[in-house]
């Protein structure tokens, strides 16, 4: 494989598989219903990614985490949160992702990412909803994490990302690391499986479809496995390092 060294310059990327039915999704309104709104960004609202995370984990999920440090929550968002964050996804500039001393090879991590700010619209109200999970772990784990951190991922087709943790060379920074998935119809046969080894050493695969969260122990080792279409998601880290408060979210 060719070793590429980054700076962080942007990246054109070529999209050749959808996420939807459309790539990206279509914000024009259905040409046959004239009365329908034509969706855009600023329509969003915090609301329309508000999660009541209480309802969706229950007691014995959180037992389930601490007990194999890992578990899966699917349909987490409404219908217009993930549109959202599936166009928006869709439309940004993607830069290449990096290893340590600048140094991306490219038989070991084939992502590009691009960090979450509040310039970005959904990006930026799906952290606000992450922070309002990591206050959960917080009140229910007193996991001690005092911020999040997120970037939207994008891997052509042929890579992946090798066995790895998230907190690497002793370090402890970050408590809970979490991927959101994005891609419509996925299938078994494209590939790109998150496998992950839980505290008991055994591995799991879990397949990245659309509004699915999975949420693991950042000490756990995992790896994407090739994926043989374009696939889409987003990387969240909960931390236990700085001083960022969290944003309300109205729930």
């Amino acid at each position: 494989m060719t070793q590429i060294i980054s700076n962080l310059n942007k990246t054109a990327l070529v999209v050749d598989h959808p996420i939807g039915q459309d790539n990206p999704p279509l914000l024009l309104p259905d040409t046959r219903n004239d009365s329908q709104e034509i969706p855009t960004q600023h329509v969003l609202q915090m609301s329309d990614f508000a999660v009541d995370w209480e309802d969706k984990l229950t007691d014995k999920q959180l037992d389930t985490f601490v007990t194999d440090g890992w578990l899966i929550i699917d349909n987490v968002f409404n219908s217009t949160a993930l549109l959202a964050l599936q166009s928006e996804s869709g439309f940004i500039d993607y830069r290449d992702a990096e290893l340590t001393a600048g140094v991306r090879i490219s038989d070991i991590r084939g992502d590009r990412i691009r960090w979450i700010t509040e310039d970005f619209f959904a990006g930026y109200y799906y952290l606000q909803s992450i922070n309002a999970l990591a206050s959960l772990f917080n009140r229910s784990l007193f996991a001690g994490i005092r911020h999040s951190e997120a970037h939207y991922a994008c891997y052509p087709t042929g890579f992946g990302y090798q066995w790895h943790s998230d907190n690497p060379a002793e370090r402890d920074e970050r408590v809970i690391s979490a991927v959101f998935y994005l891609n419509d119809n996925w299938e078994a046969t494209d590939g790109g499986a998150l496998e992950v080894v839980d505290k008991h050493g055994v591995h799991h695969e879990v397949m990245p479809v659309a509004n699915r969260l999975i949420i693991f122990d950042s000490d756990l080792r995992h790896q994407v496995q090739t994926a043989h279409r374009q696939r889409y998601s987003i990387a969240t880290w909960m931390r236990r390092d700085g001083l960022v408060p969290f944003v309300e979210v109205a729930v």
